[in-house]
């Protein structure tokens, strides 16, 4: 990380493309979510969490301006980064799904730009970063593509512009309103970006369990309004572990309608939700997955569960092998 951000200022400082090799640091950047806790003092006590950790933790300071480190500590404990695998998995399904050549694509919360990078051969992209840091490394890392450093919830997009969004959106104790509804962050992502999408354009994005599973169904029905329901795969809670997360995360696919289409949701049930038996215990899942045990790819259990606003939760054991899976 410390080389990365050192590369970045280097290449700013003397207004150049990377080299092949500087390339490499600069991807090496995965973000501030995975250390956030250790690379940055207690916010409580103001103390490290031992003297190795304070020794970086003061290299970063360093390095940076007060801004660039006070941008990072507001994105970090939202700022989680994607597998390669997860990655291209998504950019496959996309394309099956029929997701034009030279495509105008969104991929919002875009970090230093692990989508774009995968991206296929003519599509362009319109990469959407909170982070000071990480967007001026995609920024380097992807000149051709149009790299917005600011809040999500102020960049414009024109409705029914793009032909795809694809990302990991981010998750905090955050809402926003959108079109006189409040969502919580990562659904306040989906609402903005399906409407951003022309008609038979697809979105691609992995979220919280929480999207699919919260029994307040407002945003799953707003979706419903304009887009189809194409399917959803739930992801084990250690498919993010390399990448310093160990959440239940689903990656929903939507392909927008014409309006006044008929819906054709692959499952209209993906609506509601139901109830499961986990370890003797009820939890809430939604209907979809209960319908399509094959689309959950791991064992449900408690341990290590988190709680959401209320909302009940569970992790996902790995079952197979999940690069076949």
């Amino acid at each position: 990380m410390i080389d990365a951000i050192a590369t970045l200022k280097q290449l700013e400082s003397e207004q150049r493309q990377p080299s092949d090799e500087e390339r490499q640091k600069l991807q090496q950047f995965s973000g501030f979510g995975a250390v956030a806790l250790t690379l940055f003092p207690d916010p409580l006590t103001g103390h490290y969490r031992d003297a190795a950790w304070q020794s970086l933790g003061e290299e970063l300071k360093a390095l940076l301006t007060q801004s660039e480190y006070d941008s990072a500590k507001r994105t970090t404990f939202n700022a989680f980064y994607t597998s390669p695998l997860v990655v291209n998995a998504m950019h496959e399904a996309m394309q099956r799904l029929g997701l034009p050549p030279g495509a105008l694509v969104l991929e919002p919360g875009c970090g230093s730009g692990r989508f774009m990078a995968q991206g296929r051969k003519g599509q362009r992209f319109i990469g959407v970063e909170l982070d000071e840091l990480s967007g001026r490394i995609a920024r380097a890392l992807h000149p051709g593509h149009d790299i917005r450093i600011e809040n999500f919830r102020d960049t414009r997009l024109p409705d029914s512009t793009l032909d795809g969004v694809i990302g990991n959106v981010p998750f905090a104790n955050i809402k926003l309103s959108h079109r006189g509804t409040r969502y919580s962050l990562h659904d306040y992502f989906f609402a903005k970006s399906l409407d951003a999408i022309k008609p038979g354009g697809i979105l691609a994005l992995v979220t919280s369990h929480f999207t699919l599973d919260k029994q307040y169904a407002a945003l799953r029905e707003y979706l419903a309004e304009s887009a189809d329901f194409v399917g959803a795969i739930r992801l084990p809670s250690d498919a993010f572990k390399a990448e310093g997360t160990s959440v239940v995360t689903d990656i929903v696919f939507l392909r927008k309608r014409s309006p006044g289409q008929t819906p054709e949701h692959a499952d209209p049930d993906w609506l509601k939700t139901g109830s499961l038996s986990v370890d003797g215990q009820d939890v809430t899942v939604n209907q979809y997955f209960l319908n399509h045990p094959e689309m959950v790819l791991g064992q449900f259990s408690l341990e290590n569960a988190l709680y959401h606003g209320g909302e009940s939760s569970f992790s996902l054991t790995r079952s197979g092998d999940f690069k076949k899976q």
